[in-house]
């Protein structure tokens, strides 16, 4: 090996090692933001912050980071700028009771964009293996909304469990439009 390979070979690696190292919580590059690692995977996660119905804040590798539920959409509790709506405090109230009585909260990352437009992970929630997002819609206390492929892989099972809800005119299926 030549002295100037050598020296070569010593600026790569001060070089590499100068590398700024990602901690938890610090903002995402934007081709991390379009995709993730964790599509199909669950991960274990632990209540940080009850925010409403279809939003919570989670302790996730080490850092308090906002999850917005995917696929669904509760009425607004009056938070933030929001007015109140009807069975938005319903729906918050339940979802923070399945995540308060759970053993175990998971979260599970789709297939597409892991961040929405205001850096919210986009995730199902699980309560003790039963999926929060499907809970709330099954009863009328959150619709189907936002569904965005590739994060649609749950789909038909939401769409199914508003179907049933609707027909039941449960929650807020039970309001006349």
């Amino acid at each position: 090996m030549t002295i100037p390979s050598i020296i070569l070979l010593l600026i790569v690696i001060v070089a590499s090692s100068l590398v700024k190292e990602e901690k938890p919580g610090e903002p995402r590059s934007e081709a991390e933001i379009s995709g993730n690692d964790h599509s199909g995977d669950r991960v274990q996660v632990t209540v940080d912050e009850f925010i409403d119905g279809d939003t919570t804040r989670f302790n996730y590798e080490g850092a308090s980071e906002s999850f917005r539920y995917l696929m669904i959409d509760t009425p607004e509790t009056g938070h933030s700028r929001h007015r109140e709506e009807p069975f938005g405090a319903e729906a918050a109230e339940r979802a923070r009771e399945l995540l308060e009585d759970a053993d175990k909260i998971e979260v599970e990352f789709d297939a597409g964009p892991a961040r929405d437009d205001y850096g919210r992970y986009l995730t199902y929630v699980y309560a003790d293996g039963e999926m929060i997002n499907e809970i709330l819609v099954r009863e009328g206390l959150a619709e189907v909304k936002y569904v965005n492929p590739p994060n649609d892989t749950h789909a038909d099972l939401l769409y199914e469990a508003q179907e049933k809800a609707r027909s039941e005119n449960l929650g807020i299926w039970s309001q006349s439009n």
